[in-house]
């Protein structure tokens, strides 16, 4: 899995922090990644999937490697 982010449009929400703490968090007003997406469990892919559904600005891009 891959994980992108376009930090220029990220409004620090929290939205991915609500849906996947283990994974994101808000430093300094955009989202950053907790982890490295290559040591994700199935459930934190699952976790990052809904986190980035769930962004309003569609800030975090998920792609499959």
């Amino acid at each position: 899995m891959k994980v992108t982010r376009n930090t220029n449009s990220c409004i620090s929400c929290g939205t991915c922090v609500a849906f996947a703490p283990d994974l994101f968090s808000i430093d300094s007003g955009v989202v950053t990644l907790k982890k490295d997406p290559k040591t994700y469990t199935e459930e934190d892919k699952k976790k990052a999937r809904e986190a980035a559904g769930a962004c309003p600005n569609g800030v975090i891009q998920i792609s499959e490697e």
